[in-house]
């Protein structure tokens, strides 16, 4: 016995309750009876159905407890007043022969004044006559219309509708689609049709039922039982009727469901009831899928059953049309309809889940297959189906659209553990994953893994298992040693490439590993082909995360490369996905960040670029990647030695070269950063040690660093050689190592006094930086360049815009005596030198007093006497007196 509605107190006269329809009280048959008080106003479908009854045919369908009695007995309460008359006739009290419709309807035309009385008197005329003498238009009402197909009543309706005049028009409101040709009414303008979406309440319309029964719920509330109910105002009513007990109705919304007592007796009453064995049973059996079609009915119910699977859908009982042959229940009473499966046949249910499992799976219909066999408890078939097609992607969190992360986070836990086969352990590691919880992966895989050693024959287990490695993967080695991703090249082939061709996500997966592997490893342009290829097959899959990881290094790559223009622009498109991915939960990629804090600092935004790499820190906090944090340390470095903290630049690269492995390029690139600090700070040689530690004039990058301290050192002749070496083979060197050479060569043309040759290497800088949008490098030429683009202004008008930010020309120049000439800048250790000559201190003392060697004091009182431009030590006092180089004792 299915359980039966709870019963509420009777409302008082005119309030609202369930079931008061239209005749209630005594009217005359034929008349529209009085509209009960508890009608909402529902102006929107009150003017679609005004404007439907103004054409031959209006037609309302939906299933019981939807509205469409009420919608039209609505219209029709503000029509009385008209100048049309209304013929209601209801579907219980309606004749079911022509005679007897015949002579009701004349007798309400009649009372109507609509037709004069011999008509009523001479039935013999037929119903066609007795509508051809109708001296005004009127409007017939069918109300619950549901005469069985073929029947005399529906063949003298079809009658009316094709052959009466203008002046008869007809509202119908059924649980079906009546027996009418309703595409032929269609296409000739002649038909309007109300249906179940129409008829749905919003919200607004909810929180009037709600106000009826002293209910009031908030916003989210309000919005959580328009979705339970789908606007069905039958639940709507029955929800509100049982908020009106409740001492918290907000928390009962949260409980409020389909298996509410109230919703399954209510259904069972209007609907279960009334229907023959054979539909009564499909309707349960097909409650246990979320969708359905005339195949998968016939495989839950049998053939003989099945076949009314059509006559189910025709009539409408709560069966709505998906598109292309499938249809499902709305969700409240597929969920009431289940209890009562569950309480007349205990255990059925399961049965049918897993039928319809294995019904989806045939049907190459994964996710649904999985939802069944998760239905009935089933989680080793579940995950299963998922291995074998090596679905393991969507578990992942790989495919967003994928459900199957969600329907297996539901897995339980100790379950993985228990099964004898490894497909659960696997998929609860993939599960891991996409949650974010590591140990949870690391110890789902162990326990995969001592499975599969007994039993190597698994490829799809086995190969699963190692995808979910490779989206677990932390790197530790120093080129990617150990990465997980060198069994799934040898497994692969073993499947179709059709079923490979199906998981995009998958193939993303394994191209960025091995892209990865490549950029540790130092193959930069196999790396960054890799890339491109995986970020192709992440589009195609739609995963967030991956695009984002495979852009974010595309942009770290061309960073390394110089080629900062299209880094900016692939960062620019890693930014506009999520920093932090839902799925998998909570994954950052520090390349993206990196990436976005070099173009930054390249283009002398030293904020931006320092807030970038607080998020790659925060990415790297959460995922460690000892490559990703030795990029990290050395765009910092270089971000120090912007803001004139050499020091501080050569703290924040730690140890180079120590115990700690790192790949050879990136240990290159940090000792190049600390040759640029060691420049900075004015020490020449430690700068030039570092550069040839880095390669010396072997490459282009490392022979500019040495020409660097070269310079510091007070040799030109040494610079302009090492030079030579990075410009041989100008077009194949890097944007950012070019623009830095030629501006090292302009400034030892000025200092020679060769203005021509200065100007021209300077406007080359100047050009190519333009192009790449590149300043770092002339914003850290303050010693020189201003001054040269203070004297020539022709030559800084062209590039305003790369050079504003730097203000170059905006800097004041201290007082001088006239003829006085600009002198570079000196460095913080050839002030502190400086400072202590003018305390008349020789160079023994000097060297003591900053724990330097004395040749070190020397090179720097060499440097000292160039750039002020005089020969001896009280020569240089005052010239660094006349130019405010000297602090106050």
């Amino acid at each position: 016995m299915a359980p039966r509605p709870v019963q509420h107190p009777g409302p008082a006269a005119g309030a609202p309750g369930i079931g008061a329809g239209p005749g209630a009280g005594v009217t005359p048959y034929g008349t529209v009876p009085p509209l009960p008080g508890w009608v909402i106003a529902r102006p929107r479908l009150l003017e679609r159905v005004r404007k439907g009854a103004r054409g031959r045919l209006t037609v309302v369908t939906g299933p019981p407890g939807s509205g469409k009695t009420v919608a039209v007995h609505s219209w029709a309460a503000t029509e009385e007043r008209s100048a049309i008359p209304i013929v209601w006739m209801s579907g219980d009290r309606m004749p079911g022969t022509p005679q007897g419709f015949h002579a009701v309807l004349a007798e309400c035309l009649a009372r109507s004044g609509t037709v004069p009385g011999p008509h009523v008197q001479g039935p013999q005329a037929g119903t066609a006559g007795l509508l051809a003498a109708l001296e005004t238009p009127v409007v017939l009402v069918l109300d619950d219309f549901r005469p069985e197909r073929g029947s005399a009543l529906i063949g003298l309706v079809s009658g009316l509708l094709e052959h009466a005049g203008p002046g008869l028009r007809v509202v119908v409101t059924t649980r079906s689609d009546p027996p009418f040709p309703l595409r032929r009414y269609a296409l000739a303008g002649r038909l309007t049709e109300i249906r179940a979406d129409d008829l749905a309440f919003g919200e607004r319309e909810i929180a009037a039922v709600l106000a009826q029964h002293g209910v009031r719920l908030g916003p989210a509330p309000l919005r959580a039982l328009a979705e339970r109910t789908e606007g069905w105002a039958a639940g709507v009513r029955l929800a509100a009727m049982s908020m009106e007990l409740q001492p918290d109705p907000e928390s009962f919304v949260e409980r409020f469901a389909g298996d509410d007592h109230a919703v399954v007796g209510y259904l069972v009453e209007e609907v279960l009831d009334a229907q023959p064995a054979g539909v009564r049973r499909l309707l349960l059996a097909t409650s246990v899928t979320d969708r359905v079609n005339a195949e998968l009915a016939t495989e839950l119910t049998g053939d003989e059953i099945g076949r009314g699977f059509a006559e189910l859908v025709r009539r409408n009982a709560f069966v709505m049309p998906l598109g292309h042959g499938w249809y499902r229940q709305q969700t409240m009473i597929r969920e009431a309809l289940r209890l009562v499966l569950d309480h007349e046949a205990p255990g059925e249910a399961d049965a049918l889940c897993l039928r319809a499992a294995r019904w989806f799976e045939r049907a190459g219909h994964l996710p649904e297959a999985v939802r069944q066999a998760a239905r009935a408890g089933d989680w080793e078939y579940a995950a299963r189906m998922v291995v074998d097609r090596l679905a393991i992607g969507g578990v992942l969190g790989l495919r967003p659209a994928d459900p199957l992360a969600e329907l297996f986070g539901a897995m339980p836990a100790g379950l993985a553990f228990a099964a004898a086969e490894p497909e659960p352990a696997i998929v609860a590691a993939a599960v891991g994953v996409a949650r974010g919880d590591d140990r949870a992966c690391a110890t789902a895989l162990q326990h995969a893994g001592r499975l599969l050693e007994r039993a190597p024959g698994r490829v799809q287990a086995r190969l699963c298992a190692a995808f979910v490695r490779l989206a677990r993967h932390r790197p530790t080695g120093p080129a990617g040693t150990g990465a997980p991703h060198g069994e799934v090249p040898v497994l692969l082939p073993r499947f179709p490439e059709r079923l490979l061709d199906d998981r995009p996500e998958l193939r993303a997966l394994v191209l960025s590993a091995r892209a990865a592997a490549a950029l540790r490893a130092g193959r930069s342009q196999e790396a960054a082909r890799l890339f491109g290829t995986a970020a192709a097959a992440a589009t195609q899959a739609g995963g967030d995360f991956q695009r984002r990881h495979c852009l974010g290094h595309l942009a770290l790559i061309e960073a390394l490369h110089g080629r900062f223009a299209h880094a900016a622009e692939l960062a620019a498109r890693a930014e506009q996905l999520p920093e932090v991915s839902v799925s998998p939960a909570g994954r950052r990629v520090p390349a993206a960040h990196l990436a976005s804090a070099w173009v930054r600092l390249e283009r002398y935004e030293a904020k931006a670029a320092a807030d970038e790499l607080d998020r790659a820190g925060r990415a790297l906090d959460a995922c460690p990647d000892p490559l990703m944090a030795a990029v990290r340390r050395l765009i910092g470095a270089r971000l120090e030695i912007a803001r004139e903290r050499p020091d501080q630049a050569l703290r924040t690269l730690g140890t180079i070269g120590g115990s700690a492995p790192r790949a050879p390029w990136i240990e290159r690139r940090l000792r190049l950063v600390a040759a640029e600090a060691h420049a900075a700070r004015g020490a020449a040689g430690p700068a030039r040690v570092a550069a040839e530690q880095a390669g010396g004039a072997a490459t282009p990058r490392s022979a500019v660093a040495l020409a660097r301290a070269e310079v510091c050192g007070g040799d030109p002749a040494a610079a302009a050689g090492a030079l030579r070496h990075a410009l041989t083979e100008s077009a194949n060197v890097p944007a950012d190592v070019r623009i830095e050479a030629w501006l090292l060569h302009a400034r030892l043309a000025y200092s020679a006094e060769d203005a021509s040759g200065g100007r021209r290497f300077l406007d080359r800088a100047l050009r190519l930086a333009e192009r790449e949008r590149i300043r770092l490098p002339f914003a850290l030429c303050g010693e020189w360049l201003p001054q040269v683009l203070r004297h020539d202004p022709d030559l800084a008008r062209p590039y305003r815009s790369l050079l504003g930010p730097l203000r170059p020309g905006d800097r004041a120049e201290p007082s001088r005596p006239d003829g006085a000439v600009p002198v570079e800048r000196l460095s913080p250790r050839e002030s502190d030198v400086l400072q202590r000559l003018a305390g008349m201190m020789s160079t023994e003392e000097i060297a003591a007093d900053l724990c330097l060697s004395v040749n070190t004091i020397k090179t720097h009182l060499k440097n000292i006497y160039r750039k002020l431009g005089v020969t001896r030590r009280t020569e240089a006092v005052r010239r660094a007196r006349s130019l405010s180089l000297l602090r106050d004792r």
